[in-house]
């Protein structure tokens, strides 16, 4: 029963992965120089960036956390010993709402920042997100970043460690 659940769950979390193109870089990038340098971020595109996603994210925090109490109240239906399907359902359909409560809030924030830059700033932005997105795909697990104390030198391959396989 616990599989059928995670399978139902991992279904629902792949529809957002349709929306990836529309994600913005990790963390305050609107407070990172090099991206306000190559995108040319005014600051008052920065202040009015910063709060828009100051809002937002203290509505998601709270979306999220029903989110997760929806979540645990259907997987503790799920795992109970009396297989009741119509209490399961309700909680999969309280489970499904807290959920696009959640991505239509992401998704407004989106939309609030994207309104304030301009067609090249956020192409600009969404190629800065590819590239790390990228840089991040072709880091081995347990490096660090680029040219730190795990990372391989000059091109070279990195040697395992005693334990690891190469």
């Amino acid at each position: 029963m616990k599989r059928k659940m995670m399978i139902v769950v991992l279904l629902f979390a792949a529809t957002t992965l349709g929306a990836a193109e529309f994600n913005l870089p990790k963390g305050k990038w609107w407070e990172n120089e090099q991206v306000i340098q190559r995108i040319g971020l005014t600051d008052k595109q920065q202040n009015a960036i910063g709060e828009l996603v100051r809002q937002h994210t203290r509505t998601m925090i709270d979306l999220n956390a029903e989110l997760k109490k929806a979540e645990f109240e259907l997987g503790d239906l799920v795992d109970r010993d009396e297989f009741e399907p119509a209490a399961i359902r309700k909680a999969f359909g309280l489970f499904q709402t807290a959920r696009r409560n959640l991505e239509h809030e992401r998704f407004e924030m989106l939309l609030s920042v994207r309104g304030e830059l301009t067609s090249e700033q956020w192409r600009s932005l969404l190629e800065i997100r590819r590239h790390l997105e990228r840089m991040r795909e072709n880091r081995r697990p347990g490096e660090g970043a680029p040219g730190g104390p795990r990372s391989p030198q000059d091109g070279q391959r990195r040697q395992p460690v005693d334990g690891e396989f190469g």
